[in-house]
Formats: C-alpha cells, sequence, structure tokens
C-alpha cells in the first residue's frame, strides 16, 4: 500500500482548563526531516517526540507545533507583608503630619504589588502527559491523512502503469508487422542491417520487466517512494532508447504516449513516503 508523504493531524487534550493542541504538519522530503516548536519550559521532550513520530513516518519533512493555552479560574493573592509594611510607612506618615484620616484598606490594595492574580498550573507530570496524549492523537489523524492520499496516489500510478502495458502490446505488435513488411521487399543484405539496427527486444524485456516491477512494488509494504522513482528512471531510459531505434511513425507515437505516462509518474511517485 502506497502512503503519501504529505498530510495534516491535529489534537487538543485537556484538563483543569488546562489544553495542550498539537499540530503535525508533513510536506515532501527526500529524506525523514522533523521541525519542533514547543512551549520553552517542554524544549527537553523534543527527542521523545521525534523518537515516536520515526517510528511511524519514514520520509518527509515534518513541522509540529505546540500550543499551550491555560483557561484555569484565577486566584486573587494578597501579599500581607509588604500590606503590612505599607501600613507601617504610612501609618508612620500620618503620625508625623498629624492627619486625622486613617489609612484605609482601598488605599492600601490600590499599591503595588499588594494584589496579584494566578492561575492554577497543572503539575509538570501531568502537563507531559497530557502533552503526550495530543502528539498521539495529531499523529495518527497525520497517517490516516497520509493513507488516503496514498489510495489515491496508488490508483493514478497502477492506472498509468496500465497504459503504459497496452501501448507496449501495440508497440510489439507494429514492430513485427514493420520486420515482417520488410522481409518481403529487403534484399538479405539490406534486411540483416535494418534488423540489427532496430532491434529492439532488449528494451522490450527489461521494459516488460520494470513494468512488472512497479506493480509488485506498489503492493509491498513499507517506504516504497524511491524506489518507484528509480524504476520510472530506467522505463524511462529504455523508451527512449527503444524510440531512438525504431522510428516508424506509428511507434514513434506510441513511444510519446508512454513517455507522457512515465512522466506522470514520475511528479506523482515524488509524493510518495
Amino acid at each position: 500500500m502506497i502512503v503519501s508523504m504529505t498530510g495534516f493531524g491535529q489534537a487538543q487534550a485537556e484538563r483543569k482548563g488546562e489544553r495542550f493542541i498539537v499540530t503535525i504538519k508533513s510536506l515532501n522530503h527526500r529524506y525523514c526531516e522533523t521541525q519542533f516548536h514547543l512551549p520553552a519550559a517542554l524544549e527537553h521532550l523534543e527527542g521523545d517526540f521525534r523518537t515516536r513520530i520515526l517510528k511511524t513516518v519514514k520520509r518527509g519533512r515534518l513541522t509540529v507545533s505546540v500550543t499551550h493555552i491555560n483557561e484555569a479560574a484565577e486566584d486573587i493573592v494578597l501579599n500581607e507583608k509588604l500590606i503590612d509594611k505599607y501600613y507601617k510607612v504610612l501609618e508612620a506618615l500620618r503620625r508625623r503630619l498629624k492627619l486625622v484620616e486613617n489609612v484605609s484598606v482601598s488605599s492600601l490594595v490600590s499599591l503595588p504589588g499588594v494584589l496579584s492574580y494566578r492561575k492554577e498550573e497543572l503539575r509538570f507530570r501531568d502537563k507531559e502527559l497530557l502533552l503526550r496524549k495530543a502528539l498521539r492523537e495529531a499523529l495518527g489523524r497525520l497517517v490516516e491523512m497520509k493513507r488516503r492520499e496514498g489510495a489515491a496516489l496508488q490508483k493514478d500510478l497502477e492506472r498509468c502503469v496500465a497504459t503504459i502495458a497496452g501501448k507496449m502490446a501495440l508497440v510489439k505488435k507494429r514492430v513485427r508487422d514493420v520486420i515482417e513488411a520488410n522481409r518481403k521487399v529487403m534484399a538479405p543484405d539490406a534486411l540483416e542491417s535494418f534488423l540489427r539496427s532496430t532491434d529492439v527486444g532488449e528494451e522490450i524485456t527489461r521494459i516488460d520487466f520494470h513494468v512488472n516491477s512497479f506493480h509488485k512494488h506498489v503492493r509491498m509494504a513499507g517506504p516504497k517512494g524511491k524506489i518507484l522513482d528509480f524504476i520510472a528512471q530506467e522505463l524511462q531510459r529504455e523508451i527512449n532508447t527503444l524510440g531512438a531505434k525504431v522510428q516508424e511513425k506509428h511507434i514513434a507515437y506510441q513511444v510519446v504516449m508512454i513517455k507522457d505516462q512515465i512522466e506522470k509518474i514520475r511528479e506523482q511517485v515524488q509524493n510518495v513516503e
């Protein structure tokens, strides 16, 4: 089964108002490359996350982004030591200036640092567990999307290869017809020279082999983008040689059609993991 290199997966995990959103994007790449954007306090998890991802994804450029949102209720914190110091200073000032008005609560709480707001946060271990859960789900959704796209790629690739096989059947028949027609009109020496210069038996055999090999590898498990690209290159090389040897117009037309299918294959396999 073919798996695409491109995909997207996103998931979130939440507990007590604290939420982690993990987004994974995968694009085409020659090798497997990962890039992480983690909150500074959780950057130490990058190595563990990379190991988890590489167990599932074998090829592509992956970008992993983590958003941390804390929507827990805020608590009001009173700095009692600081307010005692403020009160002593202000009360001493009131007495020294012989003021009648007492120091009020409203004036004290308005002073810098007396009141602060603090959100309750999960323990560090709980944050790690929550983030790993979101990563696991996002990775699963990424893989599912890659498989769906891979299934569509496989259908298209198999259609292209089937078209090549059909065109090659026409080429083989036309080659035989051309040879038989020349046998009837050419002198023995000229015919022998013609047969030597237009012998495409080896190219036909190799093209048949590569077509069968492509069919086999498409259905195999595991990464296959590189081997499919190699087979497509070999198909292109052999059909170029065949076209150069036999330039009869009907064969030349089929060769052009086959080259077009090979070009489509080479474009598509760039998306295969």
